[in-house]
């Protein structure tokens, strides 16, 4: 049965992830930002040709970035994204949350209050110490250390 089980579940296409496709390009776009000098203007189209990614797509990304203030935008000739405070002061939470919305694990952690057996649910500990330490990991995962170390590994190329 166990064999039966695990050839299932192997088979299976796993689909749902924590960090959404935005989010992710979000992440992205944030770090080649950072690794330009500061105060750079960075053109879009070019943000998204270096990662792959599609130009519509990117530009919802930056307004919304731009929207929660990681982002600045200048338009015209000169114009460009850059970060809209210092990489020291932005984490990956700020990043995800800013194109996603708040974290949430399972319908019984987050802003949310989605599960009324919380309180009686073995498992809801155990949720909600997950859900405070992944929040704690991406909150402590600086852009600016992030993008020194993507400089790093682009530079063993």
């Amino acid at each position: 049965m166990e064999g039966r089980l695990r050839s299932k579940w192997s088979e299976r296409r796993w689909n749902v992830t924590l960090v959404s496709r935005g989010a992710d390009y979000a992440i992205r776009a944030m770090l080649d930002v950072a690794s330009q000098p500061q105060d750079t203007r960075t053109v879009t189209e070019r943000i998204a040709q270096r990662q792959d990614i599609p130009v519509a797509f990117l530009s919802k990304v930056v307004a919304q970035l731009t929207q929660s203030g990681l982002l600045r935008t200048y338009r015209g000739a000169a114009g460009g994204v850059f970060l809209g405070r210092p990489a020291e002061e932005i984490n990956l939470r700020q990043v995800v949350e800013a194109v996603q919305g708040p974290i949430v694990l399972n319908l019984c952690t987050g802003p949310y209050n989605g599960c009324d057996k919380a309180e009686i649910c073995p498992a809801y500990p155990v949720f909600e110490d997950a859900q405070r330490r992944l929040c704690l990991v991406l909150e402590e995962a600086s852009l600016a250390v992030l993008a020194r170390e993507g400089a790093r590994l682009a530079a063993r190329k």
